[in-house]
């Protein structure tokens, strides 16, 4: 739970990075919330269950911006840049992204900051897939 209400919080930072479980568990609570929201659209609202309900269109929506950042910042993790996920348009990328997506982040600083798990760098009390941005933030476009 706490690595789904980080990637709200940090839903407009490209910047940085986040680790497997920060960017996996959101991913997969998303289609549950999915599936609790076409419930109530169909219970509440009176929506078909084989059509999307406005609850479910408007979440989806919503998980868009927070969704994309967090796959950037995975992307920074495992030492690429966040345009590499512009090769989902391709179709076959997808497979590509979610190949990345399983790989272990790199264990030395990178380009978008020191490994996660670094206690050297990290906040006090944060959560471990967050990266302190006022060390050392790359300069540059907002996706890079």
């Amino acid at each position: 739970m706490k690595y789904y209400v980080e990637a709200w919080k940090r839903y407009t930072d490209f910047k940085g990075r986040s680790s497997r479980p920060a960017y996996w568990w959101p991913f997969l609570a998303t289609p549950i919330i999915v599936i609790l929201l076409g419930g109530v659209s169909a219970s509440v609202l009176g929506t078909a269950s084989d059509e999307m309900g406005p609850l479910e269109s408007i979440y989806i929506l919503a998980w868009l911006c927070p969704s994309i950042a967090l796959y950037v910042r995975r992307l920074h993790d495992i030492g690429r840049s966040g345009w590499w996920s512009l090769i989902v348009l391709t179709g076959v990328g997808v497979i590509v992204l979610i190949v990345w997506a399983c790989r272990p982040g790199e264990d030395k600083a990178n380009a978008w900051g020191p490994p996660l798990g670094d206690p050297s760098h990290s906040q006090s009390g944060s959560d471990p897939g967050a990266y302190n941005h006022g060390k050392a933030s790359p300069e540059g476009p907002i996706i890079s």
